[in-house]
C-alpha cells in the first residue's frame, strides 16, 4: 500500500506543479502576445475554469502529502521530515494563493471581456509575477516530497 500511495501522491503533486509551471512558462507568455481584446476574451474563461478546478486539486495534493508524512513517520527522521517540510511549503503556497492570487483571478474571471476594466492588464502582469513565486514554491515542495519519498523507499528496502 505504501508504494501505491507514494506513487499517487507524487503523481498528483507533480502534475499540479507541472501544470502551474506550464501556465507560467508557456500559456501566459503567449496570451500576452495577443491583442488586448483577444487576450481578454481568452483570459476570462481560463480564469473561471482554473479558479474552480485548482482549489480542489491543491487540497487533494496537500491531503496526500500529509498522509505521506504520516505514513513515513517518525517525522524526526529524514524521509518524514522532508515530507513534512513539503506539506508545510504546500500549505504556505495555498495561503499565499488565497491571499494574493485569488483576488486578482476573481476580478479577471468576473470581468466582461468585451469591456474589460481599466487596469486588467496590470492585474494580469501582477498575477503573473506572483504566480512565478508560487511555481517556485510548488517546485521546492515537490522536490522535498520526492526526496522524502525516495529516502523512505530506500530505508524500507534495506
Amino acid at each position: 500500500m505504501t508504494a501505491a500511495y507514494d506513487i499517487a501522491t507524487a503523481t498528483v503533486t507533480g502534475l499540479m506543479a507541472g501544470n502551474e509551471f506550464a501556465v507560467a512558462a508557456f500559456v501566459h507568455p503567449q496570451l500576452h502576445k495577443l491583442d488586448h481584446s483577444t487576450h481578454a476574451q481568452t483570459a476570462t474563461p481560463l480564469a473561471r475554469v482554473l479558479g474552480k478546478a485548482m482549489p480542489l486539486w491543491y487540497g487533494i495534493a496537500l491531503f496526500l502529502i500529509l498522509g505521506a508524512a504520516f505514513e513515513h513517520r517518525p517525522i524526526s527522521n529524514n524521509p518524514g521530515l522532508f515530507i513534512l517540510l513539503a506539506a508545510v511549503l504546500w500549505a504556505a503556497t495555498i495561503v499565499f494563493t488565497i491571499t494574493m492570487l485569488v483576488p486578482i483571478n476573481n476580478r479577471i474571471a468576473k470581468m466582461d471581456p468585451q469591456q474589460p476594466y481599466d487596469c486588467w492588464l496590470q492585474d494580469r502582469s501582477r498575477w503573473d509575477q506572483l504566480h512565478q513565486l508560487r511555481v517556485a514554491l510548488l517546485i521546492m515542495a515537490f522536490v522535498l516530497l520526492l526526496t522524502g519519498l525516495f529516502a523512505g523507499a530506500a530505508t524500507t528496502t534495506l
